[in-house]
């Protein structure tokens, strides 16, 4: 048995790590784990990701206009107390207003819609 992996570093020196049997090599020297390494830097660069971190965050979907609201509330107390930086603040009143422009649009289609639809209904009642 191999005490350690049969490749060099970069540096020319003798890696020290554990082989992977029966070929020899460690899992970061080892040809037949290549495409596994690749894959598992794309897969820790995106579990790293801004998005992956906020999905984290909200995993349970948007949040209700009481929940903004509560967010809202909870920040500016921190702001006034001092424990958050008022640049965050503004970030989160931002987002916040973000959301709500985003929930009202999608509250105004939906009842555009209902109108279109009664419009629809109306139009074909006999006069």
């Amino acid at each position: 048995m191999v005490a350690g992996c049969t490749a060099t570093t970069t540096a020319g020196a003798p890696c020290s790590a554990r082989p992977v049997l029966p070929s020899g090599f460690c899992y970061w020297h080892d040809p037949a784990t290549a495409a596994a390494r690749d894959q598992a830097r794309r897969d820790g660069g995106l579990a790293r990701s801004n998005r992956a971190r906020a999905r984290k965050q909200f995993a349970d979907g948007a949040l209700t206009p009481v929940e903004v609201e509560g967010l809202i509330g909870t920040t500016l107390r921190a702001v006034i107390a001092g424990r958050l930086e008022p640049g965050v603040g503004n970030a989160v009143a931002s987002l916040a207003r973000a959301a709500m422009a985003v929930r009202d649009a999608g509250e105004v289609e939906r009842l555009a819609g209902e109108v279109d639809e009664l419009k629809a209904m109306l139009a074909r009642r006999p006069a």
